[in-house]
This record gives structure tokens, sequence and C-alpha cells, in this order.
């Protein structure tokens, strides 16, 4: 008797060892976690040495030294384009991403702007939608709703980082871009969760 539960014991403890033999040979599997940025899908809009990082706040702010064009991140739809928007630089352009983690999200780019592509225009990642201008106020990109409203808009305090503007700098920190204030990678890069 003494025997046979050896020899079962012997087996269990070859057969856990050959498991574990596979679990460990097995590729490992990435995790993802939730919204995150996908380079595949997106591209960074700032790789031109024309632009400069600068604060966080409702979104993250860019300033173009020189006339730059400013690039869809990715498939995209534009839901809409203000000239006479209640923003510094009064401009305004929003689009819906079309493909991707992000597909369904939309982002605003406001300011000092000017050539913005019509509402209902499909764009490709990398396609210009309109051109940044130098200088006062410089550009603001962030995450906002159909109708480009900023998410963290009911919340805003002037010049102070929002939870939004922190996604919106992390979900271009994943795409290579550098902002001005560099927030920890850690967390959510999506416009859902709190706001500010």
């Amino acid at each position: 008797m003494a025997l046979v539960m050896t020899r079962r014991f012997s087996f269990r403890v070859v057969a856990m060892a050959v498991a574990a033999l596979f679990v460990l040979s097995a590729p490992a599997v990435a995790h993802k976690r939730p919204h995150a940025a996908s380079v595949e899908n997106y591209i960074n809009p700032f790789t031109a040495p024309g632009w400069e990082a600068s604060r966080t706040d409702m979104g993250v702010d860019w300033v173009a030294a020189q006339p730059e064009p400013v690039l869809a991140i990715g498939d995209a739809v534009i839901l809409g384009s203000d000239w006479h928007a209640p923003w510094p630089g009064k401009r305004l352009i929003w689009y819906e991403l079309t493909d991707g983690s992000h597909a369904g999200d939309v982002i605003y780019v406001a300011e000092n702007l000017r050539h913005l592509l019509a509402a209902g225009t499909r764009v490709r990642a990398g396609q210009k939608i309109a051109e940044a201008l130098p200088g006062y106020p410089g550009t603001e990109w962030g995450w906002a709703d159909q109708y480009g409203t900023p998410i963290s808009l009911p919340c805003y305090r002037e010049g102070r980082p929002t939870s939004s503007g922190k996604r919106m700098a992390r979900f271009m920190e994943e795409l290579g871009a550098a902002v001005g204030d560099p927030v920890a990678l850690a967390g959510p890069d999506g416009p859902t969760g709190k706001l500010c």
C-alpha cells in the first residue's frame, strides 16, 4: 500500500513539474490595459521639430514655432470646426476616431489655428486637418464630447491639470510625443472616468 501511495505521489509531482515547464515555456501574453493606445493605429502628431510641448490642463498644450500642420492622430471623421469658438485664438476643430483602441473617442484641437477642415470630412491617420500658427496661445489637444466641448470643462480651473488632461498626456506619451508636464504612465489614457 505504501508503495502505491509513493508512486501516486511521484506521478503527481512529475505531472506538476511537466505542467510548470509548459507554462513557463509558453510565450508571454501581453495584458493591455483597457484603452491603451496601439501604435499601429495612431501617429504621433508632433514629430516636426517646430513643435514645443507646454502645460497640461483641460488637455495638453503645444506651441508651434512656425506654421505647422495639425495632423489627425488616427483615422477619423471631422465632427465640427468653429472659427468663432470661445477659446483664445477663436478656433476649434474636433473629430471622432474611427479605428483602433480609441475608436469612438473624440479629440479636440483648439486655439491658434487656421485652414480647418469641414465637418463630415473623413481623414486618415497623419492627414492634415488644420494648420497651427506660431505664438500665443498655441494649441490645446484633449478629449471632448460629440459637440467639441472638453469633457473636463465643468470642473476646470484655469491652469490646473485635470484628470482628463492627464489622460490625454498619457495617450500622447504612448504615441511617442513629449509633454510639458510629464505624467506617470500608469493609469487610463482615454476619456472615461473622473474628469478633474
